[in-house]
């Protein structure tokens, strides 16, 4: 037994493989955002958000960021004036509490069915995630930053040039992200990002096709070395 162990972890797709599990199990479970919230009080800088998140791949909190990516994000929103966000998929809420304490503006889109699946799998949750989300925003102060849709970001028709940064983390097949991304290109400002998230992870192909399919494009500038999985669309001023 020892030896084949030894094996799988020896396999670079296997090993890959185990610590994407272990990285997204969190993600699986009835866990909440103000279940997990620390007594609230001021956020201050980056630091009093470790409890969203560790700093090792293979054990993310509420938030499934690995630490140089929300901290660039962090960083990203901070260092802009009155910036307005829009997330395209929130799941529990981890990087939407996130945005919110970087001083953003939030419009948050999601289609709930993370929380669909996993009524099916555990039974009635006694709070829904947006609840729970909407209490732990309200205990630290940054509800009145965020306004949370329930719908599909395929279909919603934003305004044009009115998001600093639109991040993306919706598992799509290519035809779908092609259709979000040409809706919501359009509503990034003059030197804004779009932010795809999981954009260079290799076991989101379908993320990595449409990175693929929106690079042969001479239209778009992508930017040098991103945090993380990321890949970082940049709209010129």
């Amino acid at each position: 037994m020892r030896g084949s162990v030894d094996d799988v972890l020896g396999d670079e797709g296997a090993r890959d493989a185990l610590l994407h599990r272990l990285g997204t199990f969190q993600m699986h479970d009835p866990q909440r955002i103000d279940a997990v919230m620390p007594v609230p009080g001021p956020i201050r800088g980056f630091e009093d958000l470790a409890w969203l998140l560790s700093s090792n791949y293979a054990n993310r909190g509420m938030a499934l960021l690995m630490l140089d990516e929300a901290a660039w994000l962090y960083r990203t929103v901070g260092q802009l004036q009155d910036a307005r966000v829009a997330e395209l998929g929130r799941a529990k809420g981890g990087t939407t509490f996130l945005l919110a304490a970087a001083g953003a503006q939030v419009l948050s889109i999601d289609n709930g069915k993370l929380e669909a699946a996993e009524r099916r799998r555990h039974g009635d949750l006694d709070v829904t995630y947006e609840d729970a989300l909407r209490k732990a925003l309200a205990a630290a102060g940054l509800d009145h930053r965020v306004e949370l849709v329930t719908a599909d970001a395929v279909e919603h028709s934003p305004t044009p040039a009115s998001f600093d940064l639109v991040y993306h983390d919706i598992p799509l097949r290519l035809g779908a992200g092609l259709r979000l991304f040409e809706r919501w290109w359009p509503a990034v400002r003059p030197g804004g990002r779009f932010v795809l998230r999981d954009g260079r992870e290799p076991r989101m192909p379908a993320t990595r096709a449409l990175v693929d399919a929106l690079r042969v494009r001479g239209d778009l500038v992508f930017e040098a070395e991103p945090p993380g999985v990321f890949e970082v669309v940049a709209r010129a001023r």
